[in-house]
Order: structure tokens, then sequence, then C-alpha cells
């Protein structure tokens, strides 16, 4: 358990933890996250946890904390969830990386640009996601897509001189990599810490999504986003798997219809985000550039190269298998 963990969390961690209790017992679970509430993620993690009211008659009351508000960044919900400090949590996967290189499978550069291909990758990893979870007392409830990421920025970037020394946030160590082949100047930076960067200079673009910039109102700081379908990644809702144990059965078979119920509304949500998302940073006067000179992209893709290589080697065999499998599912 972490020490700086706050009392009442601790509290909430015992009450799970114990199991469903006396019958008719109400449990409180808190979900943390760095996301917003319109997010893909936020609008799945607020549709779980209505769904968790109305499956278990008010029996399970999940409380989502947005916006890193209940003092988790990313990478520590890992630990929560394993610990008990918090029975689950949403999650961007990148920072899970420190925990198993297997985590940045969805983030590959340029391997997944669609929705529909981030579903068949999705498919591809699940069993290694489960496997990696399961080692850490977790279980994963479900998934749910980020749009393909691009270039938020405070001027046009569409031309390879333009890459140059650009102080641009990366969300891992892949990007981190990847661009600063691109001779790019990135930093990795937790959703939490890109708007004060922005604020006072520390960066002047961001690679993330559309959706990710909305939900953090980019467009009122930054005047440019250029589509280069880096990659669509994921975020995850995780469990304790003490807390799923000692459920009862009707309340895990709730659990699990409101998990696969909110997941598929996000996943089709999907299909038509990007296009509404920028109509949105249209209206917010924004230039939205969705085809960039293909030098450009033919260039960031060879940049790329390095930091995939460097990933195969760690990640061994488990990721070649499941590599070879979405090639299969994508036919190509």
């Amino acid at each position: 358990m972490k020490l700086n963990l706050v009392t009442s969390l601790s509290a909430v961690a015992v009450v799970a933890l114990l199991g469903t209790g006396p019958a008719g017992a109400q449990m409180r679970w808190d979900l943390p996250t760095e996301q917003r509430p319109t997010t893909l993620s936020g609008i799945g993690n607020i549709k779980f946890a209505e769904l968790m009211k109305q499956k278990t008659s008010g029996q399970i009351d999940v409380t989502v904390h947005f916006g890193g508000s209940l003092g988790y960044k990313t990478k520590d919900q890992y630990d929560a969830v394993t610990d008990g400090a918090v029975p689950l949590a949403d999650s961007y996967t990148g920072p899970f990386i420190g925990f198993d290189p297997i985590w940045q499978l969805s983030a590959l550069p340029f391997l997944a640009r669609t929705i529909d291909e981030a579903f068949k990758l999705y498919g591809s990893s699940r069993p290694a996601y489960e496997e990696i979870l399961g080692k850490s007392n977790q279980i994963l409830l479900y998934a749910t897509p980020w749009p393909a990421s691009g270039i938020w920025a405070k001027d046009t970037i569409t031309t390879v001189d333009k890459l140059k020394n650009l102080k641009i946030r990366t969300y891992d160590p892949l990007g981190l990599m990847t661009f600063k082949a691109a001779g790019a100047a990135p930093i990795t930076l937790t959703f939490a810490d890109v708007v004060p960067q922005i604020s006072t200079g520390g960066i002047s673009a961001v690679l993330t999504s559309a959706d990710g910039g909305i939900g953090s109102k980019f467009h009122e700081m930054l005047s440019h986003f250029i589509e280069i379908n880096y990659a669509a990644p994921l975020s995850v809702v995780h469990m304790n798997k003490d807390v799923w144990g000692k459920l009862a059965a009707n309340h895990q078979k709730a659990t699990r219809e409101a998990s696969e119920e909110s997941a598929a509304l996000v996943w089709e949500a999907a299909k038509t985000r990007v296009q509404e998302n920028y109509a949105v940073m249209r209206k917010a006067n924004m230039t939205v550039i969705e085809n960039p000179p293909a030098e450009l992209l033919t260039f960031l893709e060879k940049s790329a190269q390095g930091a995939i290589d460097e990933w195969r080697g760690k990640v061994g065999t488990r990721g070649d298998k499941v590599l070879v499998d979405y090639r299969k599912r994508i036919g190509r």
C-alpha cells in the first residue's frame, strides 16, 4: 500500500474488499481517471456508472473522478488498483510500459490508424493484457479507443523542417523516440500536466487525438491540428481481483454486462467522433489539416522504425504473436 494514500481511500478499499456485506448493503466504488467527461473514455465511464446502478438496483454506486481529481496520475492507478486503494480505475495504457512493454501495443506508431483497425488490434491483444493484469491482482473489465493521434500546434506543421526542435508533448517512450529521431524536442507528459506546459511555453505542440484535445480545451490555446493518424491507442477499465472475487454472482454478472454495454457504446460512437471533433475545432477557428503532405508522413514513419524495433526486442515473441494475429485480422 502506498504511504501517501488518504484515509478516505483506505476506508473505501476496506469496505470494497470485505465483499458484498449484509444483504442489501450498498457498495460505493471510486473510479479515478485523468480524462474529462466529454472524451470517449469519459462517456464510457459515465455509462458504466449508470448501468451499474441500474443493474444492481442501486447496490453498487460508482463515482467517477475526472481530471485526476482523486489525486492519482495514470501510472499510479495501476498500483492503486493492485493494492486495493481504489476498486477500479480508467487508465490510458501508455504509462503502463513500466509494468510490461506489451502495454504499448495499441500505441505502436502507424500500426492501427483507424477505429476499425484499433478494434481488431484490441481483439488480438486482449488475452495478453488479461494475463498481465492477472499477475498484478487485477482483471480487465473493458477497453475504449482514442481516435487516431495527431499534432495539435501553434503553427502549421506540414513539412519536415517544421519538426526541427519542435517542443512537442508525447505520451510514451515510443513517441519520445519517434519525434527525437524526427529532429523535434519531445517531452513525455501525462494529460494532467499538458495544459500548464502549454500555458508557460514549455511546449508548443501536443501529440494526442482531436478527442483528447477538445476534452481539455486545447482549441482555446492552440490554433492548428494536423491529422497524421499516428496511433489509435486504448484506455482500459481495470479492477482489483479481490473486489471482483468477493462480489455475489449476480453482481459479477451485472459488472460484466455493464462493461460490455459501455464498451459497445463507445466503440460505436468512435466511428463518427473524428468529424464531430473537427466540426468543433473549426467552429473555434482552428485550422484542421486532414491530408498533410505524403513526404511528412513518410518521414515520420521512417523516424518511428527505431522505436518499433526496440519495442519488439523488449517484448519478444509475445509481441510477434499478437502482431501476426492482427495482420491476419486486417488482411495485410
